[in-house]
């Protein structure tokens, strides 16, 4: 009977123990990290878009610009949290700083006054989530940089991924739920409801969950503290250009989270505009549903990824994942229907494992490649590559706002229409979602095949670096 993978790896070099409390940290920072990327812009679109009456392609670019801009610092902050020296480590107190500074501006995003003009209102919101984005940059790459030192073996970074991803599946269970949340009867009116929200996210999640992962976890591998050069976007990019594994990586994230979350976009506007009649709320209800069942269904994922990979390798789940998302978008096709949608949990079940993966697969890769730069350059450098895969996440889901916004506007869609849609933009509502996902799904199979580190060559990098670092330590005590 074969064996998984990670026996012989397990014979020659014994993984540290990461303890619980130290894992349940992350996952608070993870938790608070996964709002911090999508809880501006399940706010926004419902309240400034569909309430307020803002432009789709306007509040597309409002929520693009402060993104893009905020993670240009994406290297620098990577070079801070690398060579920053205190006795809180290298990471903890960017995080608890930053936690901060979230709270404050996130909250401050929903202050905007209802009387003012559609200009004036794009303007106060691209201020302060430039502010916001910016905090968000410099709590998210000392996170993930966290993550990824959390253990040098090959699997059990993919468990300790699988860990945070269920935090994060907590956080895609709850978020589609805020705006619904703001509508309550017991709000005077959805302004003062989006005003509690708001700051109900910012206190309690981007406050203390980012307090806890400050406070709780801890760097288990521990590098020696050698000043390198300060560190720029162009070298950043130059390291971007000389690792293969990386670029491919990259791609499959820019894929997934441009073009997949372009795409799946669309089923918000299907569900609100031609599933329920244009009822924002109904629509809204259906789309906090769908988002519970992804949720649910990627709990129940994260278990089989990690088996999975064990068993195979991380290249043929991803695989297998993928094949599963080409198959999801022919489903979409026939479930985004009044007579449909009733099987709209088929969808999750099909499309969730793609967005695991993101999650889980995709950074512990991540972590195995710094590791095969570390016997190329002699150097740890998790801060360059946390920052350039943050700042192509980022760009990846402003592309996303953008293409989503623009389509809207060249298929005819106008949201005063309510349900009274010409027909050819459900329709192409429809191509977009459906043959969207499975072109995309194709493409990210064709471009795995470029990538080449797998469970046996990373055993290698490990036996090695493990070598090297002992024949160090031998001829510094002699």
């Amino acid at each position: 009977m074969a064996q998984p993978l990670h026996h012989s790896a397990q014979k020659t070099v014994q993984p540290p123990i990461v303890t619980g409390t130290q894992k349940l940290a992350l996952g608070a920072g993870f938790f608070a990290m996964f709002f911090a990327q999508q809880s501006v812009s399940v706010l926004a679109i419902p309240f400034y878009q569909m309430t307020l009456g803002v432009d789709p392609f306007l509040l597309g670019l409002a929520l693009t610009l402060p993104l893009l801009l905020g993670t240009l610092l994406g290297p620098w902050v990577g070079h801070l949290s690398d060579h920053h020296q205190s006795r809180f480590g290298r990471r903890r107190p960017f995080i608890l700083l930053a936690s901060w500074a979230c709270c404050l501006f996130f909250g401050l995003i929903w202050m905007v006054p209802a009387a003012w003009g559609e200009l004036a209102q794009l303007l106060y919101f691209v201020i302060f989530s430039l502010l916001f984005y910016i905090a968000a940059t410099f709590m998210s790459v000392p996170m993930t940089c966290l993550s990824y030192e959390m253990s040098p073996d090959y699997h059990q970074r993919t468990e300790i991924m699988g860990f945070t991803t269920y935090f994060l599946k907590l956080g895609s269970l709850l978020y589609q739920w805020l705006f619904p949340l703001a509508q309550l009867a017991l709000f005077s009116s959805v302004f003062v409801g989006i005003r509690y929200v708001g700051w109900g996210v910012a206190l309690f999640i981007f406050g203390l969950l980012g307090t806890l992962a400050a406070c709780y976890s801890k760097e288990v591998v521990h590098r020696s503290a050698v000043t390198f050069p300060p560190v720029t976007l162009r070298q950043s990019l130059k390291t971007l250009k000389a690792n293969k594994g990386l670029r491919v990586l990259l791609l499959l994230t820019v894929i997934q989270m441009a073009g997949g979350a372009f795409t799946a976009s669309m089923d918000y506007y299907l569900l609100v505009y031609f599933i329920a009649d244009g009822n924002i709320a109904q629509g809204s209800i259906i789309k906090g549903w769908l988002s519970m069942a992804y949720a649910a269904f990627g709990f129940l994922t994260v278990p089989l990824i990690a088996a999975l990979s064990s068993r195979i390798d991380k290249i043929k789940a991803l695989q297998l994942i993928y094949g599963l998302t080409l198959l999801g978008g022919l489903c979409k096709w026939f479930i985004f229907t009044p007579q449909g949608y009733t099987w709209i949990w088929l969808d999750a079940l099909l499309c969730t494992w793609a967005w695991t993966a993101m999650t889980m697969l995709i950074p512990s890769m991540m972590a195995d490649l710094c590791d095969e730069d570390e016997l190329k350059h002699g150097q740890r450098r998790e801060g360059i590559f946390v920052a350039i895969h943050s700042w192509v996440t980022s760009l990846s889901a402003a592309l996303a706002l953008l293409l989503a916004g623009l389509s809207l506007n060249l298929i005819g869609f106008d949201a005063e229409l309510a349900a009274a849609q010409h027909p050819d933009s459900i329709f192409s509502m429809r191509v977009i979602l459906a043959l969207g996902t499975m072109v995309f799904a194709m493409c990210s199979l064709l471009m795995l095949r470029s990538y080449h580190l797998d469970a046996r060559g990373c055993l290698q990098i490990s036996t090695a670096l493990a070598a090297s670092k002992k024949q160090n330590q031998g001829s510094e005590s002699i």
